[in-house]
């Protein structure tokens, strides 16, 4: 009697990658005023992996940030949003207002809007 043994090939398994964490960049020629009026770099980290933001411009006439998304501009939030946004309350008073982007265009999605 003759014994034949089979050899079952396994496949190994690889780990699975973790996402990696897409740095998001920040332009801004103020960081000492945002300092002073308490805001949290970290909000623009959370906004930006919840809505694929790649970019942040500060324009300090509006106190608000330009979102890019694959280079291209696609929506405004100033510092009071994003202080709304992560249960904060408003950080300063903005006299002078963005051009509003439309809603049907906006990425970020307000509750209030």
């Amino acid at each position: 009697m003759s014994e034949v043994e089979e050899v079952e090939e396994l496949e190994e398994v690889k780990p699975k990658k973790r996402a990696t964490k897409s740095k998001i960049e920040v332009v801004c020629a103020e960081p000492d005023y945002l300092k002073k009026i308490k805001f949290d770099m970290g909000w623009l980290q959370k906004v930006g992996t919840q809505y694929g933001i790649d970019k942040f411009e500060y324009i300090h006439k509006f106190r608000a940030f330009r979102c890019y998304k694959s280079g291209q501009h696609v929506d405004w939030i100033d510092v009071n949003d994003l202080a709304l946004l992560n249960g904060d309350r408003r950080l300063v008073q903005i006299l002078l207002k963005h051009q509003p982007v439309s809603p049907k265009r906006a990425v970020i999605n307000y509750p209030w809007r």
